[in-house]
């Protein structure tokens, strides 16, 4: 016990000033690891695609099951790990991660992939659900910032240097080894967690556990699991992830077989899961969402143009590798160079945009974000299949641009028209809302370039001549119009809709009061950023 104690015993104290910094670079390494992965992941989809023999819709599986699962569980298991240890819920997710990724290595069929990245990203459930609550307990406010900043460059770098390094992966060594190489990212990030102390405050959720004691004095015949319903809303969880997974099925079978009764029933499951999960949150103590957030016409329209934005991107993201690889006949490791730009570009403004927001106001930065996504979708529509390469460096810019102006502007104003009480909430909406537009993004992509071409044209490992090509590009013309008029929604989400929409609503949506009645949103005491 001694020995084990001794081992496990932190190398940097509290009282070390440098802890803070030591909790900041393991969780900056873990989500470095996320994105590098993701890139790796999507530029060598179509390399994937020939390897397996396999269809589009696969290929859209191989993306979409990992966001999937991480999306429909990030919110139920924040509040498991505050109940429990942030630090313990980290570290065994992180090492979660890290065996399936060494077992995608092996995997020897799509089918295996597809399960194994399934679990995978359920395990990243595990540290998205917690890193932004052990920042927001370990940083002084005075620091808090930078350390935000910090995580920014880490996520937009993984992006960057993902495609880049699976690509040059793919073409020398071989795909599959794009799997061993996040692992010593995550075995690093544990390392440096597991011998770094961690405050009280920053490992579990106080005011969770205070109710379960408030509910326990309440109700002491009550069993764990009783209690543990009160304040977990497994019912909640459960109908979130119905609606969401049957959503995201339908849209993924429709690629395959076009649309037809069997979806529709899909979609009228989705629509009934959905109804569901907000009656059951109305009539939960606990909900895992309070939509009386939705109150606020700012935070409805900034956090639909979030939604948005991600979208757009990564439809863009799906379906361009596809475009370089198979109708302009790029090598791999050339089109992940390509693919990096739009995140270089996107993390070089991103770092930028934050500062400017409060200089300028949010609201010039996400119009400029939103233009910027009309016209990269525009150009990218006129793409050809023969490659104007200064052309598609100016695109690809240009989309960076568009999420790199909107991301952090975006989330400082969700932020700051919120209450105090509501920015846990809050901030796993902002997770799930980005994760769920990156899976609506590759299976919109998917299937709309399925109504174009068939899958088995897109299995192969030639370059698409002919009618073959014109019909990819057929199809990859309607994903960018598609786009567009998303990016137009994108633009009007911008406005100032409490101006215009509110006058004419007031009756349905009522500005923030305060009031003691939790199921109504008090006021925020924080000064709100002003929207110029």
């Amino acid at each position: 016990m001694n020995i084990k104690k001794k081992l496990f015993e932190p190398l940097v104290s509290l009282d070390n000033p440098r802890q803070i910094w030591f909790i900041l670079l393991a969780i900056c390494l873990v989500n470095f690891m996320f994105n590098f992965y993701i890139g790796m992941v999507n530029i060598t989809l179509p390399t994937i695609t020939e390897y397996y023999h396999s269809d589009v819709v696969t290929a859209t599986w191989i993306s979409n099951i990992y966001l999937l699962t991480l999306t429909i569980s990030v919110i139920f298991l924040g509040r498991v790990g505050g109940l429990w240890s942030r630090k313990k819920f980290f570290i065994v997710g992180t090492l979660i991660w890290v065996t399936t990724s060494l077992l995608c290595f092996y995997s020897t069929s799509t089918d295996s992939l597809i399960v194994l990245r399934a679990i995978q990203g359920f395990a990243a459930g595990f540290m998205a659900s917690v890193y932004y609550a052990i920042l927001d307990r370990t940083f002084p406010n005075e620091r808090l910032g930078f350390a935000l900043g910090f995580l920014l460059i880490a996520l937009a770098g993984g992006y960057a240097v993902g495609p880049l390094v699976g690509g040059y992966i793919a073409a020398y060594i071989g795909w599959q080894y794009i799997f061993l190489t996040v692992i010593p990212f995550g075995l690093l990030s544990v390392l440096v967690y597991l011998f770094t102390a961690q405050k009280p405050e920053a490992d579990n959720d106080s005011e969770l556990l205070t109710r379960r004691i408030v509910y326990s004095q309440k109700n002491p015949n009550a069993s764990r699991s009783q209690i543990f319903a009160k304040i977990l809303d497994y019912k909640g969880a459960i109908l979130q992830a119905a609606a969401l997974f049957t959503l995201t099925y339908m849209l993924i079978i429709a690629q395959k077989f076009g649309f037809s009764p069997y979806d529709f029933v899909l979609l009228v499951l989705a629509i009934i899961f959905g109804g569901l999960f907000v009656w059951v949150e109305a009539k939960h103590d606990e909900p895992l969402f309070r939509f009386t957030v939705f109150r606020s016409i700012t935070f409805s329209a900034y956090i639909t143009g979030l939604l948005l934005n991600y979208i757009v991107l990564y439809m863009a993201l799906f379906i361009l590798p596809f475009y370089l690889q198979k109708v302009v006949g790029v090598p791999v490791n050339i089109s992940g160079i390509l693919i990096s730009i739009v995140w270089f570009s996107a993390m070089i403004v991103s770092l930028l945009a934050g500062g400017l927001a409060d200089r300028i106001g949010v609201k010039p930065l996400a119009i400029t974000a939103a233009l910027s996504c009309i016209l990269a979708t525009i150009m990218i529509h006129s793409f050809q299949t023969s490659a104007n390469w200064y052309y598609i460096l100016v695109a690809f810019i240009i989309l960076g641009l568009g999420y790199g102006f909107y991301q952090s502007p975006n989330n400082k104003m969700l932020l700051s028209v919120i209450p105090l009480d509501f920015k846990t909430q809050v901030s796993a909406m902002m997770t799930l809302t980005k994760n769920l537009g990156s899976v609506f993004g590759n299976a919109f992509a998917g299937l709309i370039i399925s109504t174009a071409i068939t899958q088995t044209a897109l299995s192969g490992k030639v370059t698409l001549t002919g009618s073959q090509a014109a019909s990819f590009m057929s199809g990859f013309e309607r994903i960018f119009l598609f786009g567009a008029i998303l990016s137009v929604l994108l633009l009007i989400s911008t406005l100032d809709l409490e101006k215009y929409i509110g006058k004419y609503f007031t009756g349905f949506f009522k500005r923030f009061k305060g009031s003691p009645n939790p199921e109504t949103i008090p006021k925020s005491t924080e000064k709100p950023i002003q929207s110029k």
